[in-house]
């Protein structure tokens, strides 16, 4: 994978720059490569722009307590149980919060 396929994803988003899929795709492609706030920062750009994408805001989650900000962490857990309860995905709610359960027990 590595660099070749980050290229690729990023050629796919030029084609089409409003692809959530991709945006999401770059950003653990980024995590993999061990650029972790680029790919934190990437997650944050897309969840201001698509604040129901459920699944950005686990990774996001994993990515700061990485990073050290547990706090934000918790936080943007607390988000992602929102949106997650809004589009009623029970699934994603469960592993949300369990994650922040974690985060919360760590500190």
């Amino acid at each position: 994978m590595g660099t070749d396929r980050l290229e690729q994803l990023r050629g796919m988003l030029a084609e089409d720059p409003t692809d959530q899929f991709v945006r999401y795709a770059i950003a653990l492609e980024l995590k993999s490569a061990g650029a972790m706030e680029d790919a934190a920062s990437d997650l944050t750009t897309l969840l201001r722009d698509a604040p129901d994408h459920v699944p950005s805001y686990y990774q996001l989650a994993l990515i700061l307590a990485e990073l050290g900000r547990v706090e934000e962490a918790v936080a943007t857990c607390e988000r992602g149980a929102e949106q997650a309860r809004a589009v009623g995905d029970r699934k994603a709610l469960a592993e949300i919060m369990e994650l922040r359960e974690t985060l919360l027990d760590e500190r």
